[in-house]
């Protein structure tokens, strides 16, 4: 059985429930890599390990002729901006209303992912 990466976008909403600052930025972290996986695997870049495996799937998903992938190109970019101020950026506040748009968003994409 393998692990269902929609359970990040779950377990990102559930740590929206507290006011901490690392519960947010961990809720951004989560949001983004539960979505993030869910588009990799579906563009066939499971197995590839390559440094910049964030930016080929973004790519791939903005540069389609699909415009639903398109859109799911530009809001998957957007977190991951927004996970990278979360994850590395001390100095920049994190809020529950940056935390809860980005919870927000990856739900949009895992529905037009169809997941």
């Amino acid at each position: 059985m393998s692990f269902d990466w929609k359970d990040y976008v779950y377990l990102a909403e559930d740590l929206l429930t507290r006011a901490e600052e690392s519960y947010l930025r961990s809720s951004i972290s989560r949001a983004y890599y539960g979505v993030f996986c869910i588009a990799r695997n579906k563009k066939s870049y499971k197995v590839y390990q390559g440094p910049d495996v964030h930016r080929q799937v973004i790519t791939t998903y903005k540069n389609s002729v699909n415009k639903n992938e398109q859109n799911i190109g530009q809001i998957l970019d957007n977190l991951r901006r927004s996970r990278n101020i979360a994850d590395y950026n001390e100095d920049k506040l994190i809020n529950k209303q940056l935390a809860t748009r980005v919870v927000i968003k990856a739900k949009v994409i895992l529905s037009n992912l169809g997941v």
